[in-house]
Protein backbone atom coordinates (compact mmCIF):
# COMPACT_ATOMS: atom_id res chain seq x y z
CA UNK A 1 0.00 0.00 0.00
CA UNK A 2 1.60 3.31 -0.95
CA UNK A 3 1.83 4.84 2.47
CA UNK A 4 1.65 8.41 0.76
CA UNK A 5 -1.92 7.50 -0.25
CA UNK A 6 -2.45 6.42 3.45
CA UNK A 7 -1.42 9.56 5.19
CA UNK A 8 -3.76 11.88 2.18
CA UNK A 9 -7.05 9.53 3.27
CA UNK A 10 -6.02 9.83 6.93
CA UNK A 11 -5.86 13.75 6.85
CA UNK A 12 -8.59 13.76 4.20
CA UNK A 13 -10.92 11.98 7.52
CA UNK A 14 -9.43 14.13 9.93
CA UNK A 15 -10.05 17.44 7.83
CA UNK A 16 -13.44 16.07 7.51
CA UNK A 17 -14.26 16.02 11.21
CA UNK A 18 -12.67 18.93 11.74
CA UNK A 19 -14.72 20.45 9.42
CA UNK A 20 -17.66 18.82 11.71
CA UNK A 21 -16.41 20.19 14.67
CA UNK A 22 -16.02 23.29 13.53
CA UNK A 23 -19.86 23.63 12.01
CA UNK A 24 -21.21 21.97 15.82
CA UNK A 25 -19.32 24.56 17.66
CA UNK A 26 -20.77 27.66 15.43
CA UNK A 27 -23.78 26.23 15.65
CA UNK A 28 -23.85 25.82 19.27
CA UNK A 29 -22.81 29.22 19.84
CA UNK A 30 -25.27 30.76 17.77
CA UNK A 31 -27.49 29.00 19.74
CA UNK A 32 -26.92 30.03 22.68
CA UNK A 33 -25.91 33.67 21.64
CA UNK A 34 -29.49 33.46 20.58
CA UNK A 35 -30.85 32.09 24.19
CA UNK A 36 -28.67 34.68 25.76
CA UNK A 37 -30.46 37.47 23.63
CA UNK A 38 -33.64 36.12 24.34
CA UNK A 39 -34.85 38.09 27.44
CA UNK A 40 -32.96 40.53 30.06
CA UNK A 41 -34.68 42.06 32.88
CA UNK A 42 -32.76 45.75 34.29
CA UNK A 43 -33.23 47.83 37.16
CA UNK A 44 -32.76 51.15 36.11
CA UNK A 45 -32.23 53.75 39.06
CA UNK A 46 -33.63 57.07 38.17
CA UNK A 47 -32.13 59.22 41.09
CA UNK A 48 -33.76 61.63 43.31
CA UNK A 49 -36.08 63.92 40.72
CA UNK A 50 -36.64 63.86 36.95
CA UNK A 51 -33.08 64.81 35.63
CA UNK A 52 -31.56 61.91 37.84
CA UNK A 53 -31.06 58.93 35.66
CA UNK A 54 -27.33 58.69 34.45
CA UNK A 55 -26.47 58.54 31.02
CA UNK A 56 -25.90 54.96 31.41
CA UNK A 57 -29.14 54.55 32.90
CA UNK A 58 -30.85 56.44 29.98
CA UNK A 59 -29.41 53.69 27.32
CA UNK A 60 -30.61 51.00 29.06
CA UNK A 61 -34.04 52.32 29.08
CA UNK A 62 -33.49 53.22 25.67
CA UNK A 63 -32.45 49.49 24.40
CA UNK A 64 -35.49 48.09 26.22
CA UNK A 65 -38.30 46.49 24.41
CA UNK A 66 -40.80 47.32 27.60
CA UNK A 67 -39.89 49.80 30.12
CA UNK A 68 -42.38 49.96 33.55
CA UNK A 69 -41.88 52.74 35.50
CA UNK A 70 -42.96 52.41 39.37
CA UNK A 71 -42.92 55.41 42.23
CA UNK A 72 -45.32 53.96 43.99
CA UNK A 73 -43.62 55.29 47.86
CA UNK A 74 -42.22 58.76 46.37
CA UNK A 75 -44.13 61.18 45.11
CA UNK A 76 -43.11 62.34 42.01
CA UNK A 77 -42.96 65.63 39.57
CA UNK A 78 -45.39 65.87 37.42
CA UNK A 79 -43.30 66.14 34.73
CA UNK A 80 -41.09 62.58 35.17
CA UNK A 81 -42.91 61.01 32.96
CA UNK A 82 -42.98 63.23 30.00
CA UNK A 83 -39.56 63.75 30.88
CA UNK A 84 -38.48 60.74 30.75
CA UNK A 85 -40.06 59.18 27.96
CA UNK A 86 -38.40 61.89 25.81
CA UNK A 87 -35.24 61.64 27.16
CA UNK A 88 -35.02 57.71 26.59
CA UNK A 89 -37.89 58.17 23.34
CA UNK A 90 -39.29 55.16 25.15
CA UNK A 91 -42.82 54.74 26.06
CA UNK A 92 -43.46 54.11 30.06
CA UNK A 93 -45.64 51.95 31.51
CA UNK A 94 -46.61 53.01 35.53
CA UNK A 95 -47.61 50.40 37.86
CA UNK A 96 -48.55 50.08 41.08
CA UNK A 97 -46.79 48.16 44.25
CA UNK A 98 -49.16 44.61 43.83
CA UNK A 99 -47.68 44.51 39.66
CA UNK A 100 -43.74 44.99 41.39
CA UNK A 101 -44.54 42.69 44.21
CA UNK A 102 -46.15 39.98 42.08
CA UNK A 103 -43.67 40.27 39.13
CA UNK A 104 -45.32 37.60 37.24
CA UNK A 105 -46.01 39.83 33.84
CA UNK A 106 -41.95 41.53 34.81
CA UNK A 107 -40.41 37.86 34.79
CA UNK A 108 -43.01 36.84 31.67
CA UNK A 109 -42.18 39.28 29.55
CA UNK A 110 -38.30 39.14 30.51
CA UNK A 111 -37.96 35.71 29.24
CA UNK A 112 -38.35 36.77 25.59
CA UNK A 113 -37.40 40.51 25.49
CA UNK A 114 -35.47 42.88 27.04
CA UNK A 115 -37.68 44.59 30.14
CA UNK A 116 -36.18 47.61 32.04
CA UNK A 117 -37.88 48.37 35.26
CA UNK A 118 -37.21 52.21 36.35
CA UNK A 119 -37.47 53.10 39.85
CA UNK A 120 -36.65 56.50 41.68
CA UNK A 121 -33.89 56.63 43.56
CA UNK A 122 -31.43 53.43 43.34
CA UNK A 123 -33.22 50.11 42.49
CA UNK A 124 -32.04 47.39 45.32
CA UNK A 125 -32.68 50.09 48.44
CA UNK A 126 -36.18 48.30 47.78
CA UNK A 127 -36.17 44.80 49.17
CA UNK A 128 -39.12 44.21 46.61
CA UNK A 129 -36.81 44.92 43.98
CA UNK A 130 -34.32 43.01 45.53
CA UNK A 131 -36.73 39.73 45.43
CA UNK A 132 -37.88 40.06 41.84
CA UNK A 133 -33.71 39.99 41.16
CA UNK A 134 -33.40 37.13 42.69
CA UNK A 135 -36.38 35.10 41.24
CA UNK A 136 -35.44 36.00 37.75
CA UNK A 137 -31.98 35.05 38.39
CA UNK A 138 -33.45 31.37 39.66
CA UNK A 139 -35.64 31.13 36.35
CA UNK A 140 -32.18 31.86 34.08
CA UNK A 141 -33.06 35.18 32.96
CA UNK A 142 -30.03 37.56 32.78
CA UNK A 143 -30.50 40.46 35.38
CA UNK A 144 -28.50 44.00 35.25
CA UNK A 145 -28.45 46.95 37.87
CA UNK A 146 -28.40 50.20 36.78
CA UNK A 147 -27.45 52.16 40.31
CA UNK A 148 -28.19 55.94 41.00
CA UNK A 149 -28.32 58.38 43.44
CA UNK A 150 -30.35 57.53 46.85
CA UNK A 151 -31.81 59.56 49.88
CA UNK A 152 -29.65 57.13 52.36
CA UNK A 153 -26.03 59.47 50.78
CA UNK A 154 -27.92 62.66 49.62
CA UNK A 155 -29.40 63.70 52.57
CA UNK A 156 -25.58 63.27 54.48
CA UNK A 157 -24.17 65.03 51.52
CA UNK A 158 -27.12 67.68 51.58
CA UNK A 159 -26.16 68.13 55.71
CA UNK A 160 -22.55 68.24 55.58
CA UNK A 161 -22.92 64.95 58.24
CA UNK A 162 -20.30 61.90 57.63
CA UNK A 163 -21.91 58.75 55.63
CA UNK A 164 -20.07 56.58 57.59
CA UNK A 165 -21.38 57.67 60.96
CA UNK A 166 -25.26 56.67 59.94
CA UNK A 167 -26.36 53.47 61.63
CA UNK A 168 -29.95 51.70 60.66
CA UNK A 169 -32.04 53.43 59.11
CA UNK A 170 -36.09 53.03 59.44
CA UNK A 171 -38.85 53.88 58.64
CA UNK A 172 -41.58 56.11 59.77
CA UNK A 173 -45.23 54.61 58.38
CA UNK A 174 -48.62 55.78 58.65
CA UNK A 175 -49.65 53.40 60.84
CA UNK A 176 -46.85 53.28 63.13
CA UNK A 177 -46.75 57.61 63.74
CA UNK A 178 -48.75 57.46 66.96
CA UNK A 179 -46.71 54.69 68.53
CA UNK A 180 -43.46 54.64 67.47
CA UNK A 181 -41.85 52.05 69.70
CA UNK A 182 -39.45 50.19 66.85
CA UNK A 183 -38.44 53.53 65.75
CA UNK A 184 -37.51 54.96 69.43
CA UNK A 185 -35.90 51.99 70.08
CA UNK A 186 -33.74 51.70 67.05
CA UNK A 187 -32.79 55.62 67.22
CA UNK A 188 -32.45 54.76 70.77
CA UNK A 189 -29.61 51.96 69.77
CA UNK A 190 -28.39 54.25 67.19
CA UNK A 191 -27.47 56.93 69.73
CA UNK A 192 -25.81 54.48 72.26
CA UNK A 193 -23.54 53.99 69.75
CA UNK A 194 -22.89 57.59 68.82
CA UNK A 195 -24.61 57.23 65.21
CA UNK A 196 -26.72 59.00 63.70
CA UNK A 197 -30.20 58.55 62.29
CA UNK A 198 -32.03 58.55 58.84
CA UNK A 199 -35.61 58.49 59.24
CA UNK A 200 -37.75 58.11 55.64
CA UNK A 201 -41.10 59.76 56.22
CA UNK A 202 -43.73 57.44 54.17
CA UNK A 203 -46.14 58.64 51.90
CA UNK A 204 -48.23 56.63 49.84
CA UNK A 205 -49.11 57.65 46.26
CA UNK A 206 -52.21 56.06 45.30
CA UNK A 207 -53.65 57.92 48.55
CA UNK A 208 -51.91 61.13 48.67
CA UNK A 209 -51.18 61.03 52.20
CA UNK A 210 -47.78 60.05 54.00
CA UNK A 211 -46.20 61.12 57.37
CA UNK A 212 -45.00 65.04 57.73
CA UNK A 213 -41.72 66.02 59.68
CA UNK A 214 -44.54 67.38 62.91
CA UNK A 215 -46.24 64.05 62.89
CA UNK A 216 -42.85 62.07 63.32
CA UNK A 217 -41.71 64.17 65.96
CA UNK A 218 -44.96 64.31 67.94
CA UNK A 219 -45.16 60.70 67.72
CA UNK A 220 -41.10 60.77 69.21
CA UNK A 221 -41.80 62.39 71.66
CA UNK A 222 -45.07 60.33 72.73
CA UNK A 223 -42.85 57.56 73.01
CA UNK A 224 -39.96 59.21 74.74
CA UNK A 225 -42.97 59.98 77.37
CA UNK A 226 -43.78 56.06 77.59
CA UNK A 227 -40.01 55.09 77.87
CA UNK A 228 -38.06 57.54 79.41
CA UNK A 229 -34.47 56.31 78.45
CA UNK A 230 -33.71 60.40 77.28
CA UNK A 231 -33.38 59.70 73.66
CA UNK A 232 -35.79 63.00 72.28
CA UNK A 233 -37.06 66.24 74.19
CA UNK A 234 -37.78 69.15 72.68
CA UNK A 235 -34.79 70.42 72.78
CA UNK A 236 -33.29 67.60 70.34
CA UNK A 237 -31.36 68.89 67.49
CA UNK A 238 -32.45 67.85 64.31
CA UNK A 239 -32.18 68.21 60.26
CA UNK A 240 -35.34 68.11 58.05
CA UNK A 241 -34.48 67.29 54.23
CA UNK A 242 -37.55 67.89 52.01
CA UNK A 243 -38.18 66.61 48.24
CA UNK A 244 -34.48 66.32 47.78
CA UNK A 245 -32.88 66.52 44.31
CA UNK A 246 -35.97 68.21 42.64
CA UNK A 247 -37.26 71.48 42.03
CA UNK A 248 -38.58 73.59 45.14
CA UNK A 249 -35.95 71.33 47.21
CA UNK A 250 -35.29 72.68 51.11
CA UNK A 251 -33.82 71.60 54.44
CA UNK A 252 -33.40 73.25 57.98
CA UNK A 253 -32.01 72.27 61.48
CA UNK A 254 -32.90 73.36 65.06
CA UNK A 255 -34.72 71.70 68.03
CA UNK A 256 -37.56 69.32 67.65
CA UNK A 257 -39.69 72.33 69.63
CA UNK A 258 -38.69 74.46 66.69
CA UNK A 259 -39.07 72.49 63.84
CA UNK A 260 -42.38 70.85 64.65
CA UNK A 261 -43.97 74.29 64.08
CA UNK A 262 -42.34 74.53 60.48
CA UNK A 263 -44.96 73.63 57.42
CA UNK A 264 -42.34 72.14 55.38
CA UNK A 265 -44.44 71.87 52.39
CA UNK A 266 -44.74 69.01 50.05
CA UNK A 267 -43.11 65.49 50.42
CA UNK A 268 -40.87 63.59 50.32
CA UNK A 269 -39.22 64.02 53.60
CA UNK A 270 -36.78 62.97 55.49
CA UNK A 271 -35.75 63.61 59.41
CA UNK A 272 -31.62 63.60 60.54
CA UNK A 273 -31.47 62.89 64.44
CA UNK A 274 -27.22 63.12 64.45
CA UNK A 275 -25.88 61.15 67.10
CA UNK A 276 -22.21 62.40 68.28
CA UNK A 277 -21.26 64.97 66.16
CA UNK A 278 -17.43 65.39 64.67
CA UNK A 279 -15.73 68.61 65.19
CA UNK A 280 -15.78 69.08 61.21
CA UNK A 281 -19.66 67.55 60.94
CA UNK A 282 -20.53 71.03 63.62
CA UNK A 283 -18.51 73.31 61.66
CA UNK A 284 -20.29 72.41 58.24
CA UNK A 285 -23.81 72.13 59.86
CA UNK A 286 -23.47 75.49 61.31
CA UNK A 287 -22.38 76.78 57.73
CA UNK A 288 -24.69 75.03 55.76
CA UNK A 289 -27.98 76.37 57.76
CA UNK A 290 -26.67 79.57 58.86
CA UNK A 291 -26.30 78.51 62.42
CA UNK A 292 -23.91 79.40 65.65
CA UNK A 293 -21.44 76.36 66.03
CA UNK A 294 -23.00 76.20 69.57
CA UNK A 295 -26.38 75.66 68.47
CA UNK A 296 -25.17 72.48 66.64
CA UNK A 297 -25.34 69.79 69.27
CA UNK A 298 -24.96 66.35 69.61
CA UNK A 299 -27.76 63.55 70.87
CA UNK A 300 -25.83 60.95 72.41
CA UNK A 301 -25.03 62.52 75.71
CA UNK A 302 -26.91 61.93 78.90
CA UNK A 303 -29.27 59.04 77.20
CA UNK A 304 -29.50 56.38 79.06
CA UNK A 305 -29.31 53.04 78.57
CA UNK A 306 -32.15 50.37 79.03
CA UNK A 307 -30.48 49.28 82.42
CA UNK A 308 -29.70 52.87 83.50
CA UNK A 309 -33.47 53.54 83.56
CA UNK A 310 -35.08 49.80 84.75
CA UNK A 311 -32.32 49.14 87.32
CA UNK A 312 -32.53 51.86 90.01
CA UNK A 313 -36.36 51.46 89.92
CA UNK A 314 -36.33 47.19 90.67
CA UNK A 315 -33.38 48.21 93.09
CA UNK A 316 -35.60 51.12 94.64
CA UNK A 317 -38.69 48.82 95.20
CA UNK A 318 -36.71 46.07 96.09
CA UNK A 319 -34.96 47.60 99.22
CA UNK A 320 -38.65 48.66 100.00
CA UNK A 321 -39.73 45.32 100.14
CA UNK A 322 -36.76 44.06 102.31
CA UNK A 323 -37.34 46.42 104.97
CA UNK A 324 -40.76 45.85 105.49
CA UNK A 325 -39.78 41.87 105.78
CA UNK A 326 -37.12 42.60 108.33
CA UNK A 327 -39.88 43.63 110.92
CA UNK A 328 -41.74 40.48 110.39
CA UNK A 329 -39.10 37.70 109.74
CA UNK A 330 -37.26 36.05 112.53
CA UNK A 331 -33.62 35.50 112.66
CA UNK A 332 -33.54 32.00 111.04
CA UNK A 333 -34.50 34.23 107.67
CA UNK A 334 -31.65 36.65 108.47
CA UNK A 335 -29.17 34.63 105.58
CA UNK A 336 -31.50 35.58 103.18
CA UNK A 337 -32.11 38.95 103.90
CA UNK A 338 -28.51 39.47 103.75
CA UNK A 339 -27.70 38.10 100.20
CA UNK A 340 -30.61 39.56 99.13
CA UNK A 341 -28.89 42.84 99.73
CA UNK A 342 -25.42 41.96 98.89
CA UNK A 343 -27.05 41.54 95.53
CA UNK A 344 -28.60 44.74 95.23
CA UNK A 345 -25.23 46.17 96.51
CA UNK A 346 -23.52 44.05 93.67
CA UNK A 347 -26.78 45.27 90.85
CA UNK A 348 -25.26 48.98 91.58
CA UNK A 349 -21.73 48.63 91.35
CA UNK A 350 -21.87 46.46 87.74
CA UNK A 351 -24.35 49.65 86.76
CA UNK A 352 -21.92 51.60 87.30
CA UNK A 353 -19.62 49.68 85.86
CA UNK A 354 -21.47 49.39 82.69
CA UNK A 355 -21.72 45.54 83.03
CA UNK A 356 -25.44 45.90 82.29
CA UNK A 357 -26.16 42.17 81.79
CA UNK A 358 -24.61 41.15 85.07
CA UNK A 359 -26.65 44.69 87.12
CA UNK A 360 -30.47 42.79 85.68
CA UNK A 361 -29.53 39.38 87.07
CA UNK A 362 -28.49 40.91 90.38
CA UNK A 363 -31.30 42.33 91.01
CA UNK A 364 -33.18 39.10 90.08
CA UNK A 365 -31.68 36.99 92.17
CA UNK A 366 -32.61 39.64 94.99
CA UNK A 367 -36.08 39.74 93.78
CA UNK A 368 -35.88 35.81 93.67
CA UNK A 369 -34.82 35.16 97.30
CA UNK A 370 -37.46 37.51 98.11
CA UNK A 371 -39.95 35.96 96.12
CA UNK A 372 -38.84 32.35 97.88
CA UNK A 373 -40.22 33.58 101.08
CA UNK A 374 -43.40 34.64 99.82
CA UNK A 375 -43.76 31.17 97.64
CA UNK A 376 -42.98 29.00 101.38
CA UNK A 377 -45.46 31.09 103.13
CA UNK A 378 -42.89 32.74 105.09
CA UNK A 379 -43.66 35.88 104.74
CA UNK A 380 -46.20 38.56 102.11
CA UNK A 381 -44.13 40.39 100.32
CA UNK A 382 -46.23 44.04 98.22
CA UNK A 383 -44.17 44.84 95.45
Amino acid sequence: MDPSASIARAGAAAGTALGETTKYLQASNTSNESEASLGRLSFVGLGLGAKGMTIEGAEEVAGSDIVYLEYYTTPHEPELLRELQSATTRNFTVVDRQFVEDGSRILADAKEKKVALAVLGDPMVATTHNELRARAIRMGIETRVVHSATIASAAASECGLHLYKFARTVTVTRESVRKLTQVYHILHSNLLEGAHTLLLLEYDVQRGEGVTPADAMAGLLLAEANFKHGVVSQETFAIVVSRLGRGGSGSAAGTLGELSKRDFGEPPHSVIVPGRLHFSEVEAVAAIFALEERAVRSNSEGVLRTAQTLVPKYVAKTKKALESLQKSLGGQYEHVVENAELYLRDAENFLANGQDEMAMLSVGYAEGLLDSLAFAGVAKIDW
